[in-house]
């Protein structure tokens, strides 16, 4: 067995500053991108991935960004007083009913595939799908449409990230989501970890096996700045996956850069 990386963009849509950076870095070394579906301008957005076909594209769905692609009156749980999502990721999840949840992320997933994008697997923003109950909502869109992978988060990828082990009590919702994707039957890599150096120095050191590296590269510009708290460290993500010496760096550490079409479907 080979040792095999997904490199996926997170966030494609979110702004065009995004977007462009995505798809720039996709004539690179990134191999994938996850879209959000509820981005008001798609279409536009879309034209960007014009002669990448031979990557992979996923849905990133979204509660916690944003509008809705359906009318508030149909989901309001998952919506402010002024219509659009809750902005912090953990009040989102506390306060979604799983069924609104569904009927958004599926009104997402229509608008991505009315573009006509196949779809080769399902992720979410700021990971909303690994609260246990959502995982459920994202596992049962996922054979509906007959997509046969979703990104999965462990007990060990979170030891594994500094940031997100300072929320221990993130720990159980992460077991439990791990747990029904398991059952699910769903494929999925057997390891996730973000784009920093230790990651990147342990690559030599995997074992044969599917892993995927998540990453946020972009453009920094007005619509961001105004939306995120993720800024420059886009554009120093993007400086870092275009430059010649990273894809030297990754084929010395003897991966084979893939995307979710992996796992077929």
């Amino acid at each position: 067995m080979r040792k095999q990386l997904i490199i996926n963009a997170d966030d494609f849509g979110f702004t065009w500053g995004v977007s462009q950076g995505i798809a720039e870095a996709m004539q690179h070394v990134v191999t994938s991108t996850t879209i959000m579906g509820n981005s008001p301008d798609l279409p536009r957005h879309l034209e960007l991935l014009h002669g990448l076909s031979h990557r992979g594209f996923g849905a990133h769905l979204v509660l916690s960004a944003g509008v809705p692609v359906l009318p508030r009156e149909q989901v309001p749980s998952l919506v402010r007083s002024d219509g659009s999502f809750h902005r912090d990721f953990r009040q989102a999840t506390r306060m979604a009913n799983p069924r609104e949840v569904l009927l958004e992320w599926r009104a997402q997933m229509e608008r991505i595939r009315r573009c006509g994008v196949r779809l080769t697997h399902i992720d979410s923003h700021h990971h909303v799908h690994l609260a246990p109950e959502l995982t459920r909502v994202a596992i049962q869109l996922a054979e509906e449409y007959a997509i046969p992978a979703i990104r999965r988060l462990t007990v060990g990828d979170v030891c594994r990230e500094a940031g997100l082990l300072r929320n221990v009590a993130f720990l159980p919702s992460v077991a439990r989501s791990a747990m029904y994707i398991g059952q699910s039957g769903l494929k999925h890599p057997e390891r996730l970890m973000s784009l920093n150096e230790r990651h990147l120095t342990n690559l030599a050191r995997l074992p044969p096996g599917i892993y995927e590296m998540f990453c946020h590269p972009g453009f920094v510009d007005h619509e961001l700045e105004k939306r995120s708290s993720l800024l420059y460290g886009r554009e120093e993500e993007l400086r870092l996956l275009t430059a010649p010496s990273f894809a030297e760096r990754l084929r010395q550490s003897g991966v084979e850069l893939v995307h979710y079409g992996i796992f077929g479907g």
